[in-house]
């Protein structure tokens, strides 16, 4: 019977080092929400940015992120995905911020309302690198304010501020 008992006792224990040793290797990065200021702008730039999925588009946002990360963010709208009902676009976009040791990359859907001015767009992180890889999945938020545009999109730059959200 003492031996019975002994299994037991040995089972726990196992049990118990695995379930701690899962928790040691989670990555920081999931369990608290990075918070993050941005200043970005809409300008036909002359040339493509660096995601290898839009390397033949000139007009894009560009800006800058700080707080929590520090980087250069960039988004290019799907002009195949943009709709407007009354004063409101649907988007998608494709994103990638580089973080200067390292970048991620990703996509969010959002809207713009053309009343307000006001944005706001969820998505997730696809890819990063290896540096930066314990972000792949993690949430993408952002909300903010741009200057008005004008009735034919051409008050360029557009500026936008906001802050944007990564995490769990």
């Amino acid at each position: 019977m003492g031996g019975e008992r002994g299994k037991k006792v040995a089972v726990v224990v196992l049990a118990l080092a695995l379930s701690t040793t899962l928790l040691v290797v989670t990555p920081a990065v999931s369990a608290k929400t990075l918070k993050c200021d941005q200043t970005i702008y809409y300008n036909d730039y002359g040339g493509p940015g660096p995601h290898p999925g839009h390397l033949g588009e000139n007009g894009y946002w560009k800006g800058e992120i700080t707080g929590a990360l520090t980087g250069t963010i960039y988004f290019w709208e799907k002009m195949c995905d943009p709709y407007i009902v009354g004063k409101v676009m649907h988007f998608s976009e494709d994103f990638y911020i580089d973080l200067g040791n390292g970048w991620v990359s990703g996509y969010d859907n959002g809207v713009w309302n053309f009343a307000t001015f006001k944005f706001r767009s969820t998505g997730r992180i696809t890819d990063a690198s290896a540096n930066c890889a314990y972000m792949i999945g993690c949430k993408f938020y952002e909300e903010g304010l741009t200057t008005n545009p004008g009735p034919e999109f051409n008050q360029l730059p557009i500026i936008g501020t906001g802050t944007c959200f990564i995490g769990p």
